[in-house]
């Protein structure tokens, strides 16, 4: 049972059991295409003046590096290069080592050094004076803000961890199946999983396209079918009965056939005048 079991398991034949593997993995680039792109906006949102670290610009300028190396994967992953693929696996794996140190990083200083006291902030003179500008429609102390702060970063604090934990064993699948992906084509046996599965066996009450079950369908086709000939005995009521249950082709030579039997007749009928003659001499 033991190497069964791990046939099943590994390498993945399939995205979560419904897509195509090869469906999953260029979906899975998508969507880490789409999470990369936002370093091109943190890039120029620091151009622009936005207040940063050292940590943001460096996450930034990485997710733009990055992202050129996910258009390579998709284009391995489109031409089925089991080369490429494995190559861009192992960049996908060592990807995700970075972005988590990185998210290791600015969630401890967002949970432990980062006050959660519900101050406005400001990250560029333009925030600055849009927090100026607006009215306040709440008029509350410190304190009160404080304490209501405090009450919502308990009550979130939780599922942004769930969140982070969920995304992070989702990254580790999804590098997985790329590993899979790369498992098949360089064993060439990625195109034996879009075969489609035979039927064991059809079912004794199957219904045809009219809708007639198929015992009917075949008493149908034996009501149509044309009896077998018997062979001719001689008797003429046989033949009779063979001409008129014959087809066309078949009619013409039965009348030749029925010619045939006259023309006997009519030389048996000579035959008996002229006895019935030799008779009267």
């Amino acid at each position: 049972l033991k190497p069964e079991w791990r046939i099943r398991i590994w390498p993945f034949s399939s995205f979560l059991g419904v897509l195509d593997i090869k469906t999953g993995v260029t979906i899975a680039l998508l969507f880490a295409v789409f999470n990369k792109v936002a370093g091109i906006y943190g890039l120029i949102a620091l151009a622009t003046g936005a207040d940063g670290s050292f940590s943001q610009f460096s996450l930034y300028l990485y997710s733009l590096g990055a992202l050129f190396a996910l258009f390579y994967g998709l284009r391995a992953v489109g031409e089925e290069d089991p080369k490429n693929t494995l190559y861009f696996a192992h960049f996908f794996f060592a990807d995700h080592i970075f972005s988590t140190a990185w998210t290791v990083f600015f969630a401890v200083v967002w949970w432990f050094q980062t006050p959660h006291d519900g101050k406005r902030l400001a990250n560029s003179p333009a925030q600055q004076q849009i927090i100026e500008a607006s009215p306040a429609h709440y008029n509350m102390s410190d304190e009160q803000r404080a304490i209501a702060a405090g009450q919502i970063w308990n009550h979130e604090q939780g599922t942004a961890l769930a969140v982070i934990i969920l995304s992070w064993i989702s990254k580790i699948y999804l590098d997985l199946l790329i590993y899979s992906y790369a498992t098949h084509l360089r064993k060439g046996s990625y195109r034996s999983l879009l075969r489609p599965r035979v039927p064991g066996a059809t079912s004794t009450t199957y219904d045809t396209g009219l809708g007639y079950p198929e015992e009917e369908e075949e008493d149908t086709e034996d009501f149509y079918r044309l009896p077998l000939r018997t062979p001719n005995t001689g008797n003429s009521i046989s033949s009779f009965a063979d001409f008129i249950n014959a087809p066309g082709s078949r009619r013409q030579q039965g009348s030749s056939s029925l010619g045939k039997l006259n023309g006997s007749a009519a030389g048996m009928v000579e035959d008996d005048d002229e006895v019935l003659f030799d008779e009267d001499e």
